[in-house]
This record gives structure tokens, sequence and C-alpha cells, in this order.
């Protein structure tokens, strides 16, 4: 195992899994368009290089966070990418949320250049990342998964090898419909909670005791509730990995109405104003389909 690893994606969720590294006390390399990300990156000690090539001119063991598959897909075959250039041993640990077939190309591009790839999608959201205690859900070869665990222990709590490569982003796809299908009924609950003049805020602590208790209501639910909607995790970026999980499902040929509801929900969401927002904002859609917007908190 490098005892420097370089990343790419300094965002949201990328700013906190590379502070995590540096504190697990690896060496950081990394490139940002950001002078602002730079000169706060250095000041902790990070070296900041100028292209994904410079990188792995410096490190066999590279993580990266990007928006989707035409950011990796630049980060690797652009002009100063990955893998414009010789690569020998390296190891791409990719941490973006893209479709499994979408790994497949990225590693057979890497392949070319003589580096593997293990996929690794995270869940956890913005709090989960800056605390290190993501769960990771890894695709790849034994070996190369046990090559990046500790760069996979430095960044997360719950770190889960699910299968041969592409298997970590089917998973990953799994678990974001599983969310937004959740958000789905704790929203339509509290809008039946609210009509019938229950606090939503009852009802989601009595629900939370029983066979309803969630993730989803425990904590996007009393986001909405709350109007407390700065984004962790961004409605467009739900809307993207929605988008994935119907591709995976219409690739593999099986029927998911749920998915392709909950995708028109969040395209719809975004459509109304509320894409950058957090992904419970899809509560502010039905506040608009029930004529309720007056009625929401703010802040």
């Amino acid at each position: 195992m490098t005892d420097t690893i370089g990343f790419i994606g300094l965002g949201v969720m990328g700013a906190g899994m590379a502070k995590n590294i540096l504190k697990a006390g690896f060496k950081l390399v990394a490139t940002t368009s950001s002078a602002e990300k730079a000169e706060a990156f250095r000041a902790l000690g990070a070296e900041i290089v100028d292209s994904p090539a410079a990188i792995a001119g410096r490190t066999t063991l590279i993580v990266t966070c990007v928006p989707d598959a035409a950011a990796l897909r630049q980060t690797l075959s652009g002009d100063n990418g990955l893998a414009s250039a010789s690569w020998e041993g390296g190891l791409l640990v990719d941490c973006s949320t893209i479709a499994p077939f979408e790994a497949e190309e990225m590693a057979a591009a890497l392949a070319d250049v003589g580096a593997g790839l293990v996929d690794a999608p995270v869940s956890g959201g913005r709090k989960g990342a800056e605390e290190g205690k993501l769960t990771i859900m890894c695709g790849g070869s034994d070996a190369d998964v046990a090559r990046a665990r500790p760069v996979l222990d430095a960044m997360g709590t719950n770190i889960h090898h699910v299968g041969p490569l592409g298997a970590g982003q089917a998973v990953k796809a799994c678990n974001q419909l599983m969310v937004a299908v959740n958000m789905m009924g704790a929203f339509e609950a509290v809008a039946l909670a609210r009509a019938a003049g229950v606090d939503p805020k009852v009802m989601r602590e009595v629900l939370s005791s029983g066979a309803a208790r969630s993730g989803v209501l425990e904590a996007h639910a009393l986001r909405y509730i709350e109007g407390n909607l700065e984004p962790g995790f961004r409605a467009e970026l739900m809307r993207k990995d929605l988008g994935i999980a119907a591709a995976v499902g219409a690739h593999y040929k099986r029927a998911q109405p749920a998915t392709g509801l909950a995708h028109q929900l969040l395209v719809a969401a975004c459509n109304s104003g509320f894409a950058k927002l957090d992904s419970a904002a899809l509560g502010l859609l039905y506040d608009q389909m029930n004529g309720t917007d007056d009625e929401r908190p703010t802040r």
C-alpha cells in the first residue's frame, strides 16, 4: 500500500473524504480547478498538481469522487487524463455513482494503460463524508479491494466487498431507489397527517418506533418538516442516480414501476427550482401538488 494517495473530486462529498485520508496519516496529492480549494488543501498538507496525469505520475493509488460518468470519462481519457499515458500497476478507487456497465467501460480504459479499478460508491451524505463514517460498496477483484482497503477504512466505517467489478454500482443503484421510494412514502404521510390535523413531527416520532421506521423517516423527513434543506445530497444528484437505477433496470430487462415514478418526481422537483436543495426538497413538490406551499416552514 502506497503512503501517497491521489484524489480527484473535492466537492461536497469528496472534500470530507480527502480530509479523512490526510487525518489517517497518508500523504495526499490532488487536483482542482478551484483556487480556494487548492489553497485550503495546501494548508492541510496536501500537494496540489495541475492534472490527473500529474497525480498518476506521483502515486499508484487514486480515489475519484466526481459527479457522473461523463466527468469520470474526462478524468480518465481527456487531455492529461489518468489513461493518457502508461500507469502500470495503478489502481483507481472510484467513489462516484455511475452505472455498472459504465464502470466496466472505465476499467477497460484503465486496463489499456496497465491499471485496475475498484468501483466503490458511497452512502452517508455530507455528514458521513466529513466524519469518516461512510458506507462503501465495493466491486472488483479480491486482490484489488484488499489493496484499496486501508484508504477505504480512512473514509468509511462500513466497507463491503459485494462482488466483481460493477457490483458496487449495482448495490448503490439499489440504495438510491430505496431511499427515493421511501421519501415518497414519508412525504405523502406528512401530507396526510397535516390534512388530518396531526402534527407531522408527532406522526414521525410514533412511526419511528414501529415497522415504518427508516433512515429516511429519521433524517430526510425531519429536514423537510423543519424546512432545513441546505444540501447534504442535492436533489439534482438524486435525479441523476435514479436515472442510473432506471437504466440499470432497463439493461437487465426488469420491471421497475416505483423507480420510474420516483425518477419522474425528482425530475419534476428539479424543474420546479429545487435542484440545488437537499434531495428532501422532493417534499416541496408534494406541497405544490397539494396547494400547501405557504404552510411549510423555511429556514
